[in-house]
């Protein structure tokens, strides 16, 4: 039985006030949630217009004007870039500075807000190679400078986990024809590159079993058993001594035909040829594209 949601929850899932999703369903029936003792009952296709919409209605967009749109023709609207983004960058202005700003402000609230418009305006792949990598980048270097505090770069990892987790629900395919179970190692906590990641699967066509970061191999190993997934993937920017030999433990625990993808700053000093010919090394997200197409094909 699929889990529905009372109007409370959706508004705290969504960030839509209680006032404008009643005025939305009684004005324009932009979603038909079904109705109970209870009250109103969402699933989570009614969730996942409502945040299509939402955004939508950040980026300018009329309500009274979207809400007849198929959810197809709404994902339509939201891979056009406007205008704005261009004169922008005429102007020298990046896409990540005004996010950059408020968090040099340690205004958490700021830097969300323009973050959530730009989701808003970039299409998925686009906020991934335009924002979110660039903005990731930004804070290291700033970081590493002295010129930004660990609390400035913690602020910022929460604010782009929510933001992809977020994403990567909203535009998981209905039908995936194959799940990759993604994950970093133990003893490596940087999760920003499989996040990046699990988000280019999910337009691909791909089911990301998305587990986090610091995983033991026999985690890894029985998440993929249990999903039913034959590929593995590990985010890998500091190589410990285990790491190795957690590479080896998790493609010698999947199925003859498996493969572990392994990518990030450190696999260039990995020798793969111990490995055996289930490892793949992946030197940036585009080759990772190229594999999830091989994948699929």
């Amino acid at each position: 039985m699929q889990t529905r949601y009372p109007i409370r929850a959706v508004a705290k899932i969504t960030g839509i006030s209680l006032d404008t999703l009643r005025a939305w369903e009684r004005r324009y029936r932009a979603v038909v949630p079904l109705r109970s003792d209870r009250g109103r009952q969402y699933g989570t296709e009614e969730i996942d217009r409502l945040l299509l919409l939402n955004q939508l209605v950040k980026r300018g967009h009329s309500i009274g004007t979207i809400a007849s749109l198929q959810d197809q023709e709404l994902k339509n609207l939201l891979e056009q870039q406007p205008v704005a983004i261009a004169q922008e960058a005429a102007r020298g202005i990046r896409p990540i500075d005004s996010v950059l700003e408020a968090v040099q402000k340690y205004d958490a609230v700021a830097a969300g807000d323009e973050l959530s418009r730009l989701a808003a305006i970039f299409s998925p792949r686009e906020l991934v190679y335009q924002v979110v990598i660039p903005l990731m980048r930004e804070v290291g270097e700033q970081w590493h400078a002295g010129k930004m505090a660990v609390a400035q770069e913690h602020m910022t990892s929460h604010l782009l986990r929510n933001l992809l987790g977020s994403l990567m629900r909203l535009y998981r395919s209905p039908n995936p024809s194959t799940r990759i179970v993604v994950a970093t190692p133990a003893g490596e906590p940087h999760e920003f590159g499989i996040l990046a990641a699990a988000m280019l699967a999910s337009m691909a066509g791909i089911e990301p079993v998305y587990i986090g970061s610091d995983l033991p191999a026999e985690e890894i190993i029985e998440t993929a058993r249990r999903v039913n997934a034959n590929t593995v993937l590990l985010g890998i920017t500091i190589l410990h001594e285990s790491t190795i030999s957690d590479i080896r433990k998790i493609a010698e625990g999947l199925p003859e035909r498996g493969e572990v993808w392994i990518g990030g700053l450190s696999v260039v000093t990995i020798d793969t040829a111990p490995l055996g010919d289930k490892i793949v090394v992946l030197n940036d997200l585009p080759a990772f594209e190229e594999e999830c197409r091989r994948l699929q094909a």
